[in-house]
């Protein structure tokens, strides 16, 4: 366009402006408040204090008052050794004298000016961090990116490694802490790893006076959506779900009747509640629990706002048995990711998972479900690439350090927590039971030493105890912040006072399986007895379908099963396990995503973990990419057996036809056992011999009572009386057939009487006993029990 059509375009646009009321006016070093498309506080490649020394510079550094007439300055992006041509770095800075440890942390600063700030309702920041960084504005942290929640360490690596810096990435700051005339905003940017081959910084900010503007057809539309366990798991679930604006939260749910779609004409309808997220978060997350289910029993479900009926796309769940003896379900650990790709990766492991044992009844997850909790595309990605997977099945997830940032686990999962637990912005910790197995869910992060809270340890100790006193066959806790593993976290501090703390009481409350995470390595434990390992050649063996099983061998079992994400650590050596009191009997790093297949029954815990390339599953199917099985674990437990030797060990000695009952209950039990237990019945010769003998009663012919010895005989008369002779015939009714009555009012005649060798006249003393099967008589003989007439 020429210079002259140009200016005529300003001059008309200002034209404009001046008459619809708008004002323009220039701040020449200042940005004015009420812009409503944002106004740019610092722009793109501006020019950066920074610090490239690989020394902290002091805890101040980030205050607006820190002295930083010593750093360099240069303009943005500022970096080394992209590796992407496409990035483009205007200030090249030090990575120190050696290429393989190069420093681990970078340090920026930037003044800047705005007038009105009481104006600004939010910010935004356009960042370029390879690999991670922490965000301070005016001394006061405003955001971290790929950097674990808790104390930084300005001296170290940040273990999580970010995509190539090309594009900016979008961070919503929320409210941040402006002041009216300068201000200032301090990054530090962290390593993954001294071997990491390029660093790259850059950030514009952005400030807005009004609210968030949301899509009109999102404002109010549901994501994030998960179903949990909340109490009873036979009638009872909850709900969590997300919107962008504040609305309505409920929950429709309706028996699904047939194969199709569902009607949701009359389904119950649950009102919950709704609270604002963290800023960094933004929205609103919602709550529902409902209790009055019934058990054993599919629903349909939708969740959102039935006033502007307004809702998520329907999907399933279902309630537990009433009498479940036997369940499967799936454990996962640390799905953590920095991009969506990588989310995507544990939604192929559990697709799989699902596939391989398609009866399982929900997902155990240890903790670590995103990398930065307060990173809503984080959740975003999880939820968005497994959404489909976590709307129709169950999840019992654990807290891990990386989804503890304020409020932000409770508010992506809604479980029942006892009421007086504290730091609930940490995370939750909660129990449930599933058919013969009671878990309990803990929560590792809920104070600053690392230990858990006096509140959470006795919740711990009368959870497990009523559990046993309640029937529970097994006792499961899962957690994140792992006690015993093999990688880079075996020796942590935390790790230590946490393994100190809890391994004893485990063993004193008789915890039978420990799931665990946070240590992305494969570490199967030998059973413990506490911190001591159990002997291998004290525990029996069987071997059934392919699986080794201890047989009662007491202690626990400890268990991680890597990740399902894209972060692996390598394991220790083993002498540093054997000094950090680590006992393993399987471990590994197979440098794959991992899940368990997890069955019990009343008698048998059952473990299988494989290994799947999720990562080749993205670029094929997931049904084509085998999942490889890695390890087997199973445990047998012969109470039941125990018992049925007892109830044979109570039999009498001497069997008597009294005993019947007694004995005929013993078989029963013995009958119930499977093969395998039968064999645990210690004492199965004495039920044989006992059946044998009732047998040998109920044939034998009765004994005749011999005389007591110690009872004189009487006397026997010389001479006896003869009996009167008993006439043959009846002249009154020898010409007649004559009825003699059975004792069930059948009739026969003489002849047939005859016939059977019976007396048919006359009164006599003796009885002869008739009975009638199925028509005919049968004659048991003589009795002198009672007497009778007979006609």
């Amino acid at each position: 366009m020429k210079k002259w059509k140009s200016g005529f375009v300003y001059l008309l646009v200002a034209i404009i402006l001046v008459q619809i009321g708008v004002t323009y006016t220039s701040f020449p070093n200042a940005v004015k408040a009420g812009s409503q498309a944002g106004d740019t506080f610092i722009a793109k490649e501006s020019e950066w204090k920074y610090w490239d020394q690989g020394t902290y510079p002091g805890d101040t550094w980030r205050d607006q008052t820190f002295n930083d007439t010593a750093w360099k300055s240069g303009k943005g992006a500022l970096g080394y050794n992209p590796k992407n041509a496409e990035i483009k770095i205007n200030t090249t800075i030090s990575y120190g004298a050696v290429e393989d440890k190069k420093y681990p942390v970078y340090f920026f600063r930037k003044n800047f000016e705005v007038k009105g700030a009481d104006k600004y309702l939010r910010a935004n920041l356009a960042l370029k961090a390879d690999d991670s960084a922490v965000i301070y504005v005016n001394g006061n942290e405003v955001k971290r990116v790929r950097l674990a929640d808790g104390a930084i360490n300005f001296g170290d690596y940040s273990g999580q490694q970010s995509a190539d810096a090309v594009e900016y990435e979008g961070i919503k700051l929320g409210a941040i802490p402006l002041k009216e005339g300068t201000n200032t905003i301090a990054v530090a940017i962290f390593q993954q790893k001294g071997t990491s081959s390029d660093v790259t910084f850059d950030a514009e900010l952005t400030g807005f006076t009004t609210p968030e503007e949301v899509a009109a057809d999102g404002d109010y539309t549901p994501s994030k959506i998960a179903v949990t366990f909340f109490g009873n798991t036979q009638t009872q679930k909850g709900f969590t779900w997300h919107t962008k604006a504040e609305v309505g939260s409920d929950l429709q749910y309706v028996k699904v009747a047939g194969s199709g779609a569902p009607n949701f004409v009359g389904a119950q309808t649950v009102t919950g509640t709704q609270e604002a997220n963290d800023a960094a978060i933004g929205g609103f997350s919602h709550q529902v629990a409902a209790k009055y289910l019934d058990s054993g029993t599919t629903y349909w479900y939708r969740v959102g706002d039935k006033t502007r009926d307004t809702w998520s796309e329907p999907a399933k769940f279902t309630t537990q048995k009433r009498d479940t003896k036997a369940f499967d379900f799936l454990y996962v650990t640390d799905s953590q990711g920095s991009s969506e790709e990588e989310y995507s990766w544990t939604d192929a492991t559990l697709n799989k998972g699902f596939g391989m044992f398609p009866n399982s009844e929900f997902i155990l997850q240890t903790g670590d479900l995103v990398n930065t909790s307060s990173s809503p595309a984080e959740w975003g990605w999880l939820f968005r690439t497994s959404q489909k997977l976590l709307s129709n099945t169950t999840i019992a997830a654990a807290t891990g350090n990386h989804d503890a940032f304020n409020n932000s686990f409770r508010q992506h999962f809604y479980y029942d927590h006892p009421a007086n637990a504290n730091n609930l912005n940490k995370g939750v910790y909660y129990s449930f039971d599933y058919g013969p197995a009671h878990f309990m869910m803990l929560n590792t992060n809920d104070q600053d030493s690392r230990a858990l809270d006096p509140t959470q340890l006795a919740w711990l100790k009368a959870d497990a105890k009523k559990a046993r006193e309640d029937g529970a066959k097994w006792l499961v806790v899962a957690f994140h912040k792992g006690i015993y593993t093999v990688a880079s976290h075996m020796t942590d501090s935390e790790i230590v006072t946490l393994r100190d703390q809890l391994a004893p009481v485990f063993d004193e409350l008789g915890i039978d399986i420990v799931l665990q995470g946070h240590d992305h390595s494969y570490f199967r434990s030998q059973q413990m007895d506490g911190k001591t390992p159990i002997a291998v050649d004290k525990i029996g063996k069987v071997e059934e379908d392919g699986i080794s099983r201890d047989v009662d061998p007491g202690g626990q079992s400890y268990h991680v099963i890597n990740t399902s994400g894209y972060k692996f650590y390598q394991p220790q050596s083993e002498s540093k396990m054997s000094a950090a009191g680590v006992y393993p009997a399987k471990y590994a790093q197979p440098m794959l995503q991992m899940f368990a297949g997890i069955s019990f029954t009343e008698d048998r815990f059952t473990y299988k973990a494989y290994t799947y390339d999720a990562k080749s599953a993205q670029t094929a199917r997931v049904a084509a990419t085998p999942a490889n099985l890695f390890d087997t674990y199973g445990i047998l437990k012969t109470d039941k057996a125990k018992a049925v030797t007892a109830e044979i060990a109570a039999l009498p000695e001497k069997v008597t036809l009294t005993d019947e009952a007694a004995i005929l209950a013993a078989k029963a039990a013995y009958d119930n056992l499977d093969t395998t237990l039968q064999k645990y019945v210690t004492n199965s010769d004495v039920l044989v011999a006992k059946l044998a003998d009732l047998e040998k009663l109920q044939t034998e012919e009765p004994t005749p009572e011999q005389p007591d010895p110690d009872v004189p005989e009487p006397e026997t008369p010389t001479e006896q009386p003869v009996a009167p002779e008993v006439p043959t015939t009846n002249p009154e009714r020898e010409n007649a057939p004559k009825p003699v009555t059975s004792t069930n009012g059948d009739t026969l005649t003489e002849e047939v009487a005859a016939e059977k060798g019976l007396p048919t006249t006359g009164d006599t003393p003796t009885m002869w006993a008739l009975i009638t099967l199925g028509g005919s008589f049968l004659v048991l003989g003589t009795s002198l029990l009672w007497r009778r007439k007979y006609k």
